[in-house]
Parts: structure tokens; sequence; C-alpha cells
């Protein structure tokens, strides 16, 4: 019916947005509120109304960004304003979340698909009880994603197209160990290497997926050193 590779970051446009939008566009405290691993080598920042495409291999950002979302850059995607999540499927497919909605875009053609957007219900994600809306989601690469929105999160099986039972759960030390944001996080993105990123603020934190636990020495700071581009 749907959907499926993802990490979580947050606070890296605050600095980007003062030095390279207008003062009528800055918004104090904006941070990246969507990030996805597009399986081409690149990954999607998404803050505001802009996006900062992300180069893998080279790990820093493309030349001439960011650009603003429209109908040019995301054919479809309505949202100009900005988007609250994103998630690379794994099928072809990526899904934009903003509010009770979501977006569903093909990859190849790069342009959403028709009928959209299309509310978040039990009968569109099943078990994603969040109808409201969502504040994270991202693909593990193992035939599950994760759906976070404050200090919760609910892990959804794609195979089968719902929720796992026994969510939502709570983050803590024993559901994922090392991410000490309890409250909730703003964004996360698997690299396709084994690792996860982790956003919240200012700071990210380095998850190695098979040992299931945040890398030592996490989190550090979002900036020039750690993420080339992002903030200048």
């Amino acid at each position: 019916m749907k959907k499926n590779t993802l990490i979580v970051i947050a606070g890296l446009f605050f600095l980007m947005a003062w030095t390279t939008a207008s003062a009528e566009r800055y918004v104090p405290d904006q941070h990246p509120t969507g990030i996805v691993n597009w399986g081409n080598g690149k990954a999607y920042f998404f803050s505001g109304g802009q996006y900062i495409r992300y180069d893998i291999a080279s790990d820093k950002a493309d030349p001439g960004y960011p650009k603003n979302i429209n109908a040019e850059t995301w054919p479809g995607v309505i949202w100009t304003d900005g988007i609250d999540a994103v998630v690379n499927w794994g099928n072809g497919k990526a899904y934009f979340f903003k509010g009770g909605q979501y977006i569903r875009y093909d990859i190849k053609a790069d342009r959403a698909d028709p009928g959209y957007p299309k509310n978040i219900n039990a009968e569109t994600w099943p078990g994603v009880i969040w109808t409201d809306g969502i504040d994270a989601v991202v693909n593990w690469g193992n035939g599950k994603a994760y759906f976070f929105k404050g200090g919760q999160y609910i892990r959804y099986d794609i195979k089968a197209d719902r929720a796992d039972p026994g969510y939502p759960k709570n983050i803590n030390a024993e559901t994922w160990p090392g991410v000490i944001w309890t409250d909730g996080i703003d964004d996360a993105v698997n690299w396709g290497n084994g690792k996860a990123y982790f956003f919240k603020g200012g700071q990210y934190i380095r998850y190695d997926i098979k040992a299931d636990r945040a890398d030592p020495g996490y989190p550090k700071a979002v900036d020039a050193g750690t993420w080339p581009g992002l903030i200048r």
C-alpha cells in the first residue's frame, strides 16, 4: 500500500538561515524539520521553506544551497513553508509529513503522486495514533520504521503496513541506549552505513544500528566541522 533508510538531527539551520536568507526570512531557533537519505548518495535537510542537498561520500553540502521548496524543486509538495518529517520508504517512494497530513513522493519520477495530501488516520497508517502529526520518522533498514512524537515512539512494520503491537513506548535508556533526549527528538536519518543520526537543538547523536546503542562521545555540536555546509 505504501512506503522503505534514516538519521536524527537538530539545530543546524539556526546560523545558516541568518547568513543565507534575508532578514525577513530568518526564523529564530530554526533547525532542520526533516532529513532524508534519498538513496542515491545524497541526503536532504529541510528547514522552514528551504532545503540543502548533502553529499554523503564527500560529507559536505553541495554548492548552491539552500534552495526554496516550490513547484519546480519539489513538484507536488504543496507545503512551501516547510515540512515536519520525511522518510525514504525503500520502495521508490518517500513520504513527506506536515501536521495531520502526508504526501507520497515518487523518487524516480521526481514528483508527488496524484491524490495527495491525505490524512494520517487508522486506514492510511494503521497503529500510528498521532493523527495530528509526528516529529520524525526513520527507516531502520530492516523492514521496520520508527515514528517519533514527543517522548514516545512507534515501531512500524513496513511489509505488514501497520504498527507493531505494544506501541507507543517511551524513549529511555533501555529502548534507545545513549539517546539522552527522553523528551523527544527533532529529526532522525539512517545514513546507510550502519549508522543513524538523531538531532535535537544544536546537537546530534550517532547511533550504531547493529550494536543498538549510541556511539561513545555523543552528543556533539552541529557546526561547520561536523556538518560542513549546513551552517556558515
